[in-house]
C-alpha cells in the first residue's frame, strides 16, 4: 500500500487524544448524571438511557473521523502500466563511506548527516534521473540512474559506513566509476555531486576533473565534516594509525574547490542542519538543460480513498441506528398480537406462570431470541432450573443483540446453580459451567457486579467441592494402606493431586488448605516409593550375600516380613513373584540359618 498524500498521516495521531477527551467526558457526564439521580434508578426514571449505547455511539463516531483521514491520505493499492515521455537530468551521487565518515563534528555523524540530505534531494528533482555510487578504498555502483526515487532511497539507506571492505579514499577512482556510469546516448547533461570530508589516499583526483571536463559532466563537491578535525569514533575507542596515535579526520577544502571549479562547478561546505545539497540545486542544477527521455511503461497506482469515505459513511449511518433492547420489545407488540404481549406481560406479574407460558408462544414465533429469553424467566420462577437453563441457552444461540446475549448468559448460569443441589457429585461440573457462563457475561458487560458476585460463588463452589472430594480421597487412602492396599491407595494420592491443581492454578481461594493436602499426598507418595525402593535393595542385598557365602544376612534379607515390603509387593505384583522365587531356590539356606521349629510330641 502507498500513500498520496502521506504528510497527512501524522496528523491521524490526534485521534489519540480525542479518544483520551471522550473517555473523560463520558466519565464526568456520568458522575454530574449520578449526583443527580442515584444510578440504580436510571433505567426507572431515564428509560432511554444506556451507557453501553452512548460508548458504542461514540466508537463509530471515532471510527468514522479515522476513516476520514485516512481517506484523505490517498491511499493506493493496486496499479496498471502507462505510457509516460520524462524529461530531466541525469545526477550521480558519489557518497564518501570511508570510516573518516563516522567522525561526530556534524552530528549525529558525518555519514548518517549526508544520507539525511539526500534523501531530502530526492523530493525536489522531480523527473530527474538519480544514481548512486558508494566509494572508500575502492568505488561501486550502488543503484544506476533511476527515476524510481524509492528504490533509490531503499538503496541509500542500504549504506554504512564499512561497507567497501577497502579502506582509504579514493576519489578518482570513485569519480571514474560515476563518469562510466552515464547513459552515453542520453543528451542531458550529466551531474556528480561528490561528497566526501575530502581526505585522498590514492591516485590523482585532479586528473579525472579535466577528464570529466572533456566530457561536459560538471561536478558539484560538498565538504563534510571541519576543518579543525574530529576524532574517528568505534567501538573500542578510536581509530589509530600503525604507530598507536589517535587519527584525526579532518575537511580538506582546498582538493574539493580545485575538483569542482574545473569542470564548472562549485563547492559547498556544510554546516550541522545544512549539508549544502539544496544550494547546489538551485544555484547549479535548477538551470541546467532536460532532455526528453524516451517513451516508458510507468506503474501508476490506484486511488483507494473512495472505500474509506464509504466507511466513514457506513459508520456515520450504524451510529444513528444503534438502539438498546427496548426498540425490539416496540417493534414486538407493533409487528406481532399487542394483546398476546399484554397478556403474558400481565400474567407473568400476578405470577400466573403457567398462562403466561401460553401467551407467550405467539411471541416466540415472531422473536424467538426474546421469547427464550422470557421463557427462561418464567420458568425459572415456577423452579424448573433445568427447562429454565435450556431456555436461556437457545436465547444465548439465537440472539445477536449484546445485551440481551449477556443477560441470557448471566441468567443460564443462575439457573445452573439454582437447580444444583449442594455438595453432589455432579457440583463440580455444573459450578464450572456457571463460572463460565458468568465469564462470558461479564466479557460482554465488565461492570456487572452482580455478575461478579456470581462468578465468585460458582468459583467457590468448585473449589470447595475439590477440597472436599480430594481430602475424602485422601482419607480411604490412609486407610486403604493399613490393609496394604497400596495400589490403590497411590491411585487415590494421585487423583486427589489432580482435582487440586486447578485451585492452585486458576482460582486461588483455600490455596492454603490446598497446598496441606497436596503436600500430605506427596508425604504418603514418597513413602511408597521408598517402599519399593527398599524392598528392591533388599533383594539385592540376599542376592549378592548368597553370592559371598553369607547366608546369615541372606535369609533376614529374605525373611523380613515389614509393612513396607507388604506395601511394596502390593505396588509391584512382577517384584513379588521375583522375591517369591528367590526364596523358593533358596529354602535350605533359610531352614540352615531358621530350622524349622520341630512339633512338641
Amino acid at each position: 500500500m502507498k500513500f498520496g498524500s502521506p504528510e497527512i498521516l501524522k496528523w491521524l495521531l490526534l485521534i489519540i487524544p480525542l479518544i483520551i477527551l471522550f473517555i473523560w467526558m463520558h466519565r464526568q457526564r456520568a458522575a454530574r448524571l449520578a449526583r443527580l439521580i442515584s444510578s440504580n434508578v436510571w433505567k426507572t426514571i431515564i428509560p432511554g438511557h444506556s451507557t453501553k449505547r452512548s460508548h458504542r455511539r461514540t466508537v463509530l463516531r471515532l471510527l468514522a473521523l479515522l476513516c476520514i483521514g485516512l481517506a484523505l491520505t490517498r491511499p493506493q493499492w493496486g496499479s496498471r502500466w502507462e505510457e509516460v515521455k520524462q524529461r530531466g537530468l541525469d545526477i550521480i551521487v558519489v557518497l564518501d563511506t570511508s570510516r573518516s565518515m563516522l567522525a561526530e563534528d556534524i552530528k549525529p555523524n558525518r555519514l548518517k548527516q549526508a544520507q539525511w540530505a539526500i534523501r531530502d534531494f530526492v523530493k525536489n528533482i522531480k523527473g530527474d534521473r538519480i544514481g548512486l555510487i558508494a566509494f572508500a578504498g575502492s568505488s561501486f555502483l550502488q543503484c544506476p540512474v533511476t527515476i524510481d526515487y524509492a528504490a533509490f532511497t531503499m538503496m541509500l539507506n542500504d549504506l554504512y559506513a564499512g561497507i567497501i571492505p577497502r579502506g582509504g579514499t579514493a576519489i578518482e577512482q570513485a569519480l571514474k566509476t560515476a563518469a562510466e556510469s552515464f547513459d552515453a546516448q542520453s543528451e542531458a547533461d550529466r551531474v556528480i555531486i561528490l561528497i566526501t570530508d575530502g581526505e585522498d589516499h590514492e591516485g590523482d583526483p585532479m586528473r579525472m576533473a579535466e577528464q570529466l571536463q572533456k566530457d561536459h559532466i560538471k561536478l558539484f563537491c560538498i565538504g563534510v565534516g571541519s576543518v579543525e578535525g574530529e576524532l574517528i569514533p568505534t567501538q573500542a575507542g578510536y581509530i589509530k594509525d600503525r604507530q598507536g596515535q589517535v587519527v584525526k579526520s579532518s575537511l580538506n577544502e582546498g582538493l574539493l574547490e580545485k575538483l569542482a571549479s574545473s569542470t564548472g562547478g562549485f563547492y559547498v561546505r556544510s554546516a550541522p542542519g545544512d549539508l549544502g545539497l539544496d544550494r547546489v540545486y538551485k544555484l547549479g542544477i535548477s538551470g541546467l538543460q532536460r532532455n526528453e527521455q524516451e517513451t516508458r511503461l510507468a506503474k501508476v497506482y490506484e486511488e483507494r480513498y473512495v472505500w474509506f469515505a464509504a466507511a466513514a459513511l457506513l459508520f456515520l449511518l450504524a451510529e444513528g441506528l444503534v438502539r438498546p433492547l427496548k426498540i425490539l420489545m416496540l417493534l414486538l407488540l407493533l409487528g406481532g398480537s399487542q394483546a398476546d404481549a399484554a397478556n403474558w406481560t400481565k400474567a407473568y406479574k400476578k405470577g400466573d406462570y403457567t398462562n403466561a407460558l401460553q401467551a407467550l408462544e405467539s411471541i416466540t414465533n415472531q422473536l424467538p431470541d426474546i421469547g427464550s429469553y422470557n421463557r427462561g424467566n418464567i420458568l425459572y420462577r415456577m423452579k424448573n432450573f433445568q427447562g429454565s437453563e435450556k431456555a436461556f441457552a437457545e436465547a444465548v444461540s439465537l440472539t445477536e443483540n449484546e445485551e440481551l446475549k449477556q443477560k441470557a448468559l448471566y441468567n443460564r448460569g443462575t439457573a445452573l446453580l439454582a437447580g444444583t443441589p449442594q455438595m453432589t457429585n455432579a457440583v463440580m461440573d455444573i459450578a464450572a459451567q456457571a463460572a463460565e457462563l458468568f465469564e462470558q457475561a461479564l466479557d460482554l458487560n465488565p461492570d456487572d457486579p452482580i455478575a461478579k458476585q456470581n462468578l465468585e460463588r460458582a468459583l467457590n463452589l468448585v473449589v470447595s467441592d475439590r477440597i472436599r472430594t480430594a481430602t475424602r480421597l485422601i482419607t480411604e487412602a490412609d486407610q486403604m494402606l493399613t490393609e496394604y492396599k497400596a495400589k490403590t491407595a497411590k491411585e487415590n494420592y494421585t487423583k486427589a493431586k489432580t482435582i487440586l491443581a486447578p485451585v492452585l492454578a486458576d482460582f486461588s481461594p483455600d490455596s492454603r488448605e490446598a497446598e496441606d493436602l497436596i503436600r500430605r499426598a506427596d508425604e504418603q507418595l514418597e513413602m511408597l516409593e521408598r517402599a519399593l525402593q527398599e524392598t528392591r535393595q533388599e533383594m539385592e542385598t540376599a542376592k549378592q550375600s548368597i553370592e559371598v557365602y553369607d547366608y546369615k544376612k541372606a535369609a533376614d534379607a529374605m525373611m523380613n516380613d515389614s509393612p513396607s515390603r507388604q506395601l511394596a509387593f502390593d505396588l509391584d505384583a512382577k517384584l513379588k513373584e521375583e522375591f517369591e522365587r528367590l526364596i523358593d531356590h533358596n529354602q535350605k539356606i533359610i531352614n540352615i540359618v531358621y530350622p524349622p521349629k520341630q512339633p512338641t510330641p
